[in-house]
């Protein structure tokens, strides 16, 4: 039987109290599952202080050091040990799989604070035809221009290989609306090309960045629970790693319903 047909996902909310019940810890996503526009969602602050958890994100913005204070202010447990996130994976990868190579870097926040201190980042504004960075690291860039695009789509144009943190075109917002992401700005560099060398995606729906936290547990994964709001992601890392599942958010339980 393969792991993902081992996977249980309950569908009635006793069921899915009873699962969580069960586990010895829990991975959680965190936007839309915890956190709602960087507010704790209800039942938040109970679930993290009757349950262990670890939180894996696609989140390519902040280190886990940012959001672990985050946490803090917001009263919710959350030890930066715990947190394993798209964008700080990205600049591991990149960093050990390339050590040497150039990098164009589109990002912002604590992500490119950290690109800039560990990789050896191209300056856009130095490409031409004949000169052009070794990879493209794609984050997610709250400060994304046509001229960083533009560039971005050229370097990829050129050759250079892509690594892509977070594939999610959107995260949730308050009231039904979204917050754009990393994978609407591939999607928009994407457009642009006739072929591409994507050197590597990095975060769910791949099941790397649970795996490494299933590893910090030290638990098999049937003694887990993975709380995640996206069926796109979430749900296929889950399965991917053997994890039970329990869709919460949007159209899954809510989160108050499940703390008992």
């Amino acid at each position: 039987m393969s792991r993902e047909n081992q996977i249980s996902s309950p569908v009635d909310l006793e069921a899915a109290r009873a699962l969580l019940r069960s586990a010895r810890a829990l991975v959680c996503d965190i936007d839309g599952v915890l956190l709602l526009c960087g507010k704790p969602v209800p039942g938040a602050k109970a679930l993290l202080e009757k349950h262990r958890c670890v939180f894996v994100s696609n989140n390519s913005t902040h280190t886990a050091e940012e959001l672990s204070e985050v946490f803090r202010r917001l009263g919710l447990k959350g030890d930066a040990r715990d947190f394993f996130l798209a964008g700080e994976a990205s600049i591991d990868f990149v960093s050990r799989t390339s050590p040497e190579a150039s990098v164009m870097v589109l990002a912002s926040g604590g992500i490119a604070v950290k690109a800039r201190e560990r990789l050896n980042v191209f300056n856009p504004e130095l490409l031409t035809a004949t000169h052009r960075p070794d990879l493209l690291l794609l984050c997610r860039d709250e400060e994304a221009t046509f001229e960083k695009i533009e560039a971005a789509a050229n370097a990829a144009r050129l050759g250079a290989r892509v690594v892509l943190s977070n594939p999610d075109l959107t995260h949730p917002a308050a009231d039904g609306m979204i917050h754009t992401e990393t994978g609407a700005l591939w999607a928009a560099i994407r457009a642009q090309l006739e072929s591409i060398d994507l050197f590597a995606v990095i975060g769910k729906p791949n099941a790397d960045l649970v795996e490494r936290a299933v590893r910090h547990l030290r638990l098999r994964p049937s003694e887990l629970v993975f709380l995640g709001d996206n069926l796109r992601t979430d749900a296929p890392a889950a399965a991917q790693a053997g994890i039970p599942f329990i869709h919460t958010g949007g159209a899954g339980f809510r989160l108050i319903d499940l703390v008992d």
